[in-house]
């Protein structure tokens, strides 16, 4: 059986600066005898609203690994199918500003049915960035894992045009529970906690998810804030906006249910909370969902359950 870590070139490993993304790396450079090939490359596209620990890991895993990871961003003043800069870990955005200068552009937020930012700040910089190195054809090699079959079914069902999607962890039936052990074994870590994630405020969290990392960081939200009174629009159509939630974060204690994002991985929004019923009979979080019903509040309890467990 073929090395699901063995990466045929040309190939780009989409590095998102996660846990999941950072260990698939690690194996795929131990499979390579510790070198990439010279056509896979390590790309980290920054958005600059990712955590000030995620630019700290991605620059860690780096120099401790011996590995070169590209760092770009997107660029607004470049002419279109090369819209991207090359950064490094000192001069990386952290304010924001490439997403910014995308909302400005737009006139209209982004939102979970019409998620440019994710395109514009990542798959398009990505593109933009493999074309720069010569390739017209590649493998965009992604971290997602077992427990995301979801996810990875509707990545390998799209055409991408220039590329295909491999998955090597989910293809090792890597799991989270396998990146937890992973990371316990090493000398260093990403200095998250499981319900921060990345993206300091997305959209893509759950409410409970953002006001439990408001009231720890309320300074992250200042950004968001300013973006939706800039456009005059909210992220959320059924939300009253960044500001009132950090209102609400500042006049109400915290309340049990509060800790339920703790349980969360940090993986944004996917099959298992969506509102709409879906075909799949199993569901991510490993239980079966009667059919034609929506899964949200199972997956809930099921996750509670499997962290009092822990």
């Amino acid at each position: 059986m073929r090395d699901p870590y063995r990466i045929d070139g040309p190939a780009v490993l989409s590095v998102s600066g996660g846990r999941s993304s950072m260990m698939m790396l690690s194996r795929i450079l131990d499979a390579h005898g510790g070198r990439l090939p010279a056509d896979v490359h390590a790309l980290y596209t920054n958005t600059g609203r990712e955590r000030a620990e995620t630019l700290r890991f991605v620059a860690d895993c780096a120099e401790r690994w011996g590995v070169a990871i590209a760092w770009a961003e997107r660029d607004g003043s470049q002419p279109s199918g090369a819209r991207f800069r090359e950064v490094e870990y000192e001069t990386a955005s952290r304010e924001g500003e490439p997403f910014a200068e995308l909302i400005t552009e737009r006139r209209y937020l982004p939102n979970a049915v019409a998620r440019f930012c994710t395109v514009a700040l990542k798959i398009e910089v990505m593109r933009d960035w493999m074309r720069a190195q010569g390739h017209d054809r590649w493998t965009n090699v992604v971290g997602l894992r077992r427990d995301e079959p979801a996810r990875v079914a509707k990545l390998r069902a799209r055409d991408h045009g220039q590329w295909d999607v491999a998955a090597p962890l989910y293809d090792a039936r890597v799991t989270s529970a396998d990146v937890a052990a992973f990371w316990k074994a090493q000398p260093f870590d990403l200095a998250l906690r499981p319900w921060e994630g990345n993206c300091d405020g997305c959209f893509l969290k759950s409410r409970s998810r953002r006001e439990r990392i408001f009231r720890d960081r309320p300074d992250l939200a200042a950004w968001w804030i300013a973006q939706e009174a800039a456009v005059g629009g909210r992220f959320h159509a059924h939300e009253p906006g960044y500001a009132a939630t950090l209102d609400r974060v500042r006049r109400l204690p915290m309340l049990a249910l509060d800790l339920d994002a703790s349980a969360d991985d940090g993986t944004p929004a996917c099959g298992c909370t969506d509102r709409r019923p879906t075909r799949a009979r199993w569901c991510i979080c490993g239980s079966r969902k009667p059919p034609g019903r929506q899964h949200t509040l199972a997956c809930q309890f099921a996750r509670a359950d499997a962290a009092r467990a822990a």
